[in-house]
């Protein structure tokens, strides 16, 4: 992680600040609410931002400076490891939800139970897991021009039609389909239907489940492609 900690400001700084600014600034007519549903969106768009970029840039990075050659001939496996990192990366998860939530705290005045606060910090971060193995899958999809593009143009069209910046009912009906499809909205959904002690939707959870079982096969699908690319 330090040797990026430009990315690690960003995933923290950018949904902070997000937070900050919709509810405390430009917060007129806002129900009474919003601030504690806005802070699981902001939540989930950290965990967006830090599974998607920073592991796509990290995972490139080690290709570009050949510091998998590195890995090769150490002590240690590259399952090893990627498993370290995804360690690691599920810290910088939960360190990333813990800065929000203290801010929703002391700063903005959300008020609620241990459980809530615990429940947002550990749906959201498990929930990352799948985003993860799809911000690994990026990275294996060409050089850091292409999956620079790649990530910017998944990232932040995943967060607008999932309903994390605004609510999805303003969004056009079209807009609104899509964005039910998205695993940040069905995370967003099951945060909020646990903190707010409603049913939980099997069809949210069964669409994590899917989400994940997606991601899983792109990696498979992109590392068999490369291992054919170098073979040849």
């Amino acid at each position: 992680m330090l040797r990026n900690p430009r990315f690690i400001v960003f995933d923290v700084g950018v949904p902070a600040l997000f937070y900050i600014l919709f509810t405390k600034v430009m917060n007129q007519g806002m129900p009474a609410s919003f601030n504690k549903t806005y802070l699981v969106s902001m939540a989930i768009y950290a965990t967006l931002l830090s599974s998607i970029i920073t592991v796509a840039n990290n995972v490139l990075s080690d290709t570009d400076q050949s510091y998998l050659r590195f890995i090769d001939v150490s002590p240690v496996s590259r399952p090893t490891y990627y498993t370290a990192m995804g360690v690691i990366l599920l810290g910088l998860t939960v360190i990333e939800i813990a800065i929000i939530e203290l801010i929703a705290k002391f700063y903005v005045g959300v008020s609620m139970g241990i459980g809530n606060w615990l429940a947002i910090l550990v749906l959201a971060t498990v929930a990352s897991i799948s985003l993860m193995v799809f911000g690994v899958s990026l990275a294996f999809c060409g050089s850091g021009t292409v999956v620079n593009l790649m990530v910017n143009v998944i990232v932040f069209p995943v967060a607008i039609l999932s309903g994390l910046w605004w609510p999805l009912s303003l969004m056009p009906n079209w807009a609104q389909t899509v964005g039910k499809l998205l695993p940040t909205y069905q995370t967003s959904v099951i945060v909020n239907e646990v903190i707010n002690k409603t049913t939980i939707s099997l069809n949210a959870i069964g669409g994590e489940i899917v989400w994940l079982l997606l991601a899983a096969t792109l990696l498979f699908a992109v590392q068999k492609i490369q291992r054919t690319k170098t073979r040849k």
